[in-house]
């Protein structure tokens, strides 16, 4: 049926004339092309092309918005206007289309649009296209070159002339596929055309002809022809003719290398012509323009990657050769800034300009004449003078850049910097290495003297040049400023570059003092005067001292390093460590001035750490020993840190430094105890101890709540080491048996004592809130010192279990009576627990080796106790909770692990715990029963009850993977493997089903348990688990297992039909389909049936499942809505790729993958069928998920094929009859439906129409 076509108003033709950017406003001729008319010669500077944008703009939305307000006007019909006048006969009544809205009026008209059942275009081609391949290329029967020469360029005369009448009969979508598929079989015949060159020739040189005349052609007949996928393809083709040529060019690097500048010159050349091609079709060509550029990037990186590799017959010829690549690419760069992307080519074009001029040095080839280190001083200084020199003669090119190309040509000068500075590393790192190890190990990085000037003089250069580079920026912010660089940010850069000029200047000067012909001596004074002088210039100097912090950084960092590189060179020499560590000191008292006050902390930590350091190496030079040494050490540092506890005049920053340096001894010498122990440790931990007890008590400002804390934590360890070491020190044989009693006796006695502590702590002034710190700290520290101490009695051989039981009882007295005393009701646990182990001690000194008299009578009996306390009105229901988890969870552990024993007739531990469900089953049961007021409290314990109950029925599965694994022995009888482990498996999921639904039936509403769809899972899995392990090469067993897939699908339907209406108890669709789908793949294992038997199964019964609630929509029945989660699928979702895509994906996923693995022509055949049905239900019922899977499939389907080598398992005969049968059908389907649908919808309005 014909369609009236909507009419254009004149107010739209006038903002689309007054909306374009590329015709001249002078002679309205599309030739505008960088602000210059082609056709009148008119010039638009920048402000008059700026003042005429904005004047048309404003009159296109002034009739934009007059438009709009002749829409809102009502327009009667003619026989509702007439029939107010008397004697006037009314006219015949005309439909008079409404006028659109101006938005989208002005959007461009296409030429013709296409229905989604175009998009089958491309599938149908393509597929008609591989069939042909594969009948010319592949087909055995067919080896005549010449023939298949012929039959190709049949099959191009074919699409070409197929897509020519399609694009005429007004189908472009699919003559735009089926020209395409087209031009692919031209190149095909470019291909065979090559290989007629004749002996001596390049094939390239016929290819290129070929393509620049087939090119050509085709460019002319896309522009009589209107179709797009021509031009595309055939632009593509010209550009790279020269990279033909290049190739052709003798085969080497340098050839193929000019040959891709070409491609780059020729893409940009080619772009010159889109205005011309936008004129002769009507319309913009920007995807054409986009792969010229993409097509045009890609050849100067492939220049730029292999030129690396052109061969020469010298160093010189080869950095000359490089050297005008590059230049050359950067001109390239500079003439593309005013066509496309003019960011990124402006950083192209600086970064290839400073490449160019570092390549220069290298041409000099200085490592032939023996002086190559001297390279690493002219590349620095060629690459800031590069971006000197780039900076200023650029200026004149407007279509440059400016933020982008000193970008490009500052990072690559950057690149320049980086081989001195990674030597200058390498020069710091020797020298440390130096010290810290022997000389001639770090003599691998060692740099002569001569590099070391080198690299000085390059890094000195590269700060010069940058420096110049800011102060030339800076002070002319605005002369250097354009639309990509404002004044503000030249001024910005100019900063960063000066800052970075910094860096690399202090790493000149450190790199200066590392230059080995000088003596040790006066390296240290060197650096220690470089860091001393440079502090006080930046304290002294008042334009150093006010400048910004970013500023005064690098010299200020420069400063601390040149200070650690006089302390690595004191250390190599012993005689000078004493006398270099006080000037070290006395340098850090001049250092600190340099930062803000508030962090001088760091300096005095710093000096104090030294300090120490110093002495214990004046202790060592003494031959006192390392012990000694660092419990000296330790000892002073603590008469340190308590004199500065008392010195009220050091700042409490510093005051903490010093305590903080003071604590990295002491953690060393508490390290040292676990090795060896002394009566030094005991001297120095002692001290320590009146450290922490001054702390504890002291009101000194600063002493902060955590501070106090940590002192009160270190009471009672401190002190137990202490004993540990006097005991070690004074008894012969070992101490544990002593002092461990006695540590446990300490514990003890402070755990009732910690609110006496703090009753104390008050009275002396301090703050309830620190005395409250304190006393748990102290209380923490304690029992962790209890603990220890029970670890310890545990695992040395010398205490044993006596010493252990003796241990247990003690603390266990002590948590009693900090329970009474305390008041801390944590005691009584602690006291159980103590005198439980004890009671353990105690089985084992007899002997016991099994694990449930252990576990059971302590955990019953907590159970026990928390169901009296219950039934009395105690809230117990934690305690009987754990009771019954400990009794169980430690069991199921054990009967997975190890099972019941080597030695044991029956797995009585499997089978005991799955009577336990039972039991606990039957007692969750009795628990509900009764109205008493006892039977109310006891309900509260009936969840726990069944809860454990479920947990308890994992041992059936337990017990079912350990008989499939052979792990414990099993007497068949003549029965299945697979059905007793089914059977015991079986066994543990009824209770833990039947726990579920008493659960389920007990739980409130609005409750956890009355909305959860997990009381099930468990009884599911389990029956799974303890059959996967049977699997065995038998066919019995094989069916058994796909037989309990099927009935996992099976549960999938039935859960998908209850959501459909109501809310359900099962679990999850997805679990129990992982279930089946794990299932699956244990019954696929022996490999005796194809994967079809089971990616069909699961692949239909999940697509059945989403179809339910497809085709269901809003069920009347439905009792409430259900949210879209992952846990309700497919119940709350909607549209087919939610719904249908899972089932797809699982059905078609496994025959693609098996097609690789194990290639058959049936499957690839069931393949190709699977996907064209659903393309064919996707396209009639409007379902997006079938349509798009199945287009996807058909090329991924191809490929897997191509890839397995048609002839090696796929006959190619009915592989392409297939794809040519299924190509003809969607080609036809899509022809015909674009006809019908002709310009309806394009091809977005059809694809929001699919679900």
């Amino acid at each position: 049926m014909t369609t009236l076509r909507t009419l254009r108003p004149w107010s739209t033709v006038a903002v689309n004339h007054l909306l374009d950017g590329t015709s001249c406003p002078v002679c309205e001729v599309d030739a505008l092309v960088d602000r210059r008319c082609r056709n009148c010669g008119a010039e638009l500077s920048d402000d008059m092309a700026a003042e005429l944008w904005t004047a048309s703009k404003a009159a296109a939305e002034a009739l934009m918005a007059r438009q709009e307000v002749l829409e809102r006007v009502l327009r009667p019909a003619p026989a509702d206007r007439t029939a107010t006048e008397p004697g006037v006969q009314a006219p015949p009544r005309v439909s008079v289309p409404r006028q659109p809205r101006t938005e989208a009026v002005v959007r461009p008209e296409p030429r013709s649009s296409a229905t989604v059942q175009s998009v089958l275009a491309v599938a149908g081609a393509g597929l008609f296209a591989v069939s042909a391949f594969v009948f010319t290329f592949v087909n055995p029967d067919l080896t005549d070159r010449a023939l298949r020469s012929v039959i190709v360029g049949l099959i191009t005369i074919l699409f070409l002339g197929g897509a020519w009448l399609l694009a005429r009969r007004k189908l472009q979508f699919s003559a735009e596929a089926v020209g395409g598929l087209g031009m692919l079989f031209l190149a095909l015949d470019i291909s065979a055309f090559s290989e007629l060159a004749p002996t001596g020739a390049s094939p390239w040189v016929f290819a290129a002809t070929g393509t620049l005349i087939g090119g050509t052609v085709m460019v002319i007949a896309s522009v009589r022809a209107r179709i797009r996928s021509w031009l595309w393809i055939s632009l593509l083709g010209l550009a790279l003719v020269p990279a033909m040529l290049g190739y052709a060019g003798g085969g080497t690097s340098l050839s193929a290398t000019i040959g891709y500048l070409g491609v780059a010159f020729a893409a940009l050349a080619l772009m010159g012509l889109m205005p011309r091609l936008e004129r002769s079709f009507g319309e913009r060509v920007q995807p054409e323009r986009t792969a010229l550029a993409i097509l045009q990037v890609l050849a100067v990186a492939i220049v730029l990657t292999q030129v690396w590799f052109v061969g020469s017959r010298s160093t010189t010829a080869y950095w000359l050769t490089i050297s005008a690549v590059l230049a050359v690419v950067a001109v390239l760069a500079v003439l593309t800034t005013r066509q496309f992307a003019r960011t990124f080519w402006s950083a192209t074009a600086g970064a290839a300009g400073v490449g160019a001029a570092i390549s220069l040095p290298l041409a000099l080839a200085l490592g032939s004449h023996g002086v190559g280190e001297w390279d690493q001083a002219l590349l620095p200084a060629a690459g800031v003078t590069a971006v000197l020199v780039l900076n200023a003669i650029t200026r004149t090119v407007p279509s440059l850049g400016r933020r982008p190309f000193l970008g490009g040509a500052l990072v690559v000068a950057g690149v320049s910097v980086v081989s001195p500075v990674l030597i200058a590393m390498q020069i710091g790192t020797s020298t440390v290495l130096s010290a810290l190890v022997d000389p001639a190990d770090a003599r691998i990085l060692t740099v002569p003297p001569g590099s070391i000037i080198a690299v000085v003089v390059g890094l000195a250069a590269a700060a010069a040049g940058l420096g110049a580079f800011s102060a030339i920026t800076g002070r002319g912010g605005a002369a250097w400023a354009d639309d990509t660089l404002s004044e503000a940010a030249s001024v910005r850069l100019a900063s960063v570059i000066g800052t970075l000029a910094l860096w690399i200047l202090a790493l000149a000067g450190l790199t200066f003092a590392c230059l080995s012909v000088f003596p040790v001596g006066v390296r240290i004074a060197l650096a220690l005067g470089l860091a001393a002088t440079v502090s006080l210039a930046i304290v002294a100097v008042p334009r150093i001292r006010d400048a910004a912090v970013t500023t005064r950084l690098p010299l200020i960092v420069g400063s601390h390093l040149a200070v650690l590189l006089a302390i690595v060179y004191s250390r190599t020499d012993d005689s000078a460590t004493v006398l270099a560590g006080i000037a070290v000191v006395v340098t850090i008292a001049v250092l600190c001035r340099t930062v803000p006050t508030r962090a001088r902390f760091l300096h005095v930590g710093a000096g104090y750490a030294y300090a120490l350091v110093v002495i214990a190496t004046a202790l060592a030079h003494q031959g006192v020993e390392t012990i000694p040494l660092l419990c000296l050490t330790t000892s002073v540092a603590s008469i340190g840190a308590i004199a500065a506890t008392f010195l009220r005049w050091v700042t409490p920053s510093a005051w903490h430094a010093i305590l903080v340096v003071t604590s990295v001894p002491f953690l060393i010498g508490i390290l040292q105890v676990v090795f060896e122990r002394s009566g030094w440790t005991a001297l120095s931990t002692s001290l320590i101890f009146l450290l922490a007890l001054t702390l504890l008590v002291s009101r000194r400002p600063g002493l902060s709540v955590v501070l106090r804390a940590i002192a009160a934590g270190l009471l009672v360890p401190s002190l137990a080491v202490v004993v540990v070491c006097l005991g070690a020190q004074v008894l012969l044989g070992s101490a544990s048996p002593v002092t461990l009693p006695v540590i446990a006796t300490i514990a003890a006695t402070v755990l009732p004592s910690t609110s006496l502590i703090g009753s104390v702590l008050e009275k002396r002034g301090i703050g309830a809130p620190d005395a409250t710190a304190a006393r748990i700290a102290i209380e923490a520290s304690t029992a962790l010192t209890a603990v220890i101490a029970v670890v310890l009695a545990l695992v040395r051989d010398a205490a044993g279990l006596p010493t252990t039981f003796i241990v247990l009882v003690i603390l266990g007295f002590g948590a009693a009576a900090t329970s009474v005393w305390a008041d801390r009701r944590y005691g009584w646990w602690v006291a159980g627990a103590a005198f439980t182990g004890a009671l353990w001690c105690l089985w084992a000194i007899a002997g016991i080796d099994v694990l449930e008299p252990y576990l059971l009578p302590p955990s019953l009996a907590a159970a026990t106790i928390g169901m009296i306390l219950t039934a009395r009105g105690h809230r117990a229901s934690p305690l009987y909770t754990t009771g019954l988890v400990m009794a169980v969870a430690p069991v199921l552990v054990v009967l997975a692990v190890s099972g019941t024993g080597d030695l044991a007739l029956a797995p009585w531990r499997g089978y005991g715990l799955v009577a336990a469900s039972w039991v606990l089953l039957a007692l969750g049961a009795v628990l509900g029963r009764g109205s008493s007021t006892r039977a109310r409290l006891l309900r509260t314990l009936r969840t726990p009850t069944l809860c454990v109950a479920i947990a308890a029925g994992a041992a059936g599965a337990i017990q079912g993977v350990r008989f499939g694994l052979g792990a414990d022995p099993i007497i068949t009888g003549g029965i299945p493997l697979v059905l007793l482990c089914f059977g015991i498996g079986l066994a543990g999921a009824l209770p833990a089903a039947a726990a579920a639904r008493a659960l389920r039936s007990a739980a409130v509403d609005k409750s956890l348990l009355a909305h959860t769809r997990w009381l099930y899972a468990p009884a599911a899995l389990y029956v799974a688990i303890a059959t996967w392990t049977a699997i065995e090469r038998d066919w019995f067993t094989i069916w058994a297992m796909w037989s309990l897939m099927l009935a996992y699908l099976i549960t999938v339907l039935v859960i998908a039909w209850r959501v459909r209406t109501h809310a359900s108890s099962l679990p999850p669709v997805w679990f129990i389909f992982g279930i089946a789908f794990v299932t699956s793949i244990v019954a696929w294992s022996p490999r005796d049936l194809r994967v079809e038997w089971f990616s069909v199964p699961l692949g239909l019964f999940l697509l059945a499942a989403g179809a339910i609630i497809l085709a269901a929509r809003e069920h009347p029945d439905a009792d409430r809505r259900t949210d879209a989660t992952v846990n309700s699928w497919p119940a709350g979702w909607g549209g087919s790729w939610a719904l249908l895509s899972p089932g797809l994906v699982t059905l078609l996923s496994a025959s693609v993958t098996a097609t690789f693995t194990d290639p058959q022509t049936w499957r690839a055949i069931f393949v190709i069928v699977v996907a064209l049905v659903a393309i064919l239900i996707g396209s009639s019922l409007k379902l997006a998920a079938p349509f798009v899977l199945g287009i996807v499939v058909l090329p991924i389907e191809n490929v897997v094929v191509f890839l397995v080598q048609i002839g090696r398992g796929i006959e190619s005969m009915p592989w392409w009859i297939t794809l040519a049968v299924v190509g003809a059908v969607l080609l036809i389907i899509a022809v015909t439906y674009e006809r019908r649908a002709g310009d309806a919808n394009t091809v977005t309005d059809r694809l929001r129409d699919l679900a």
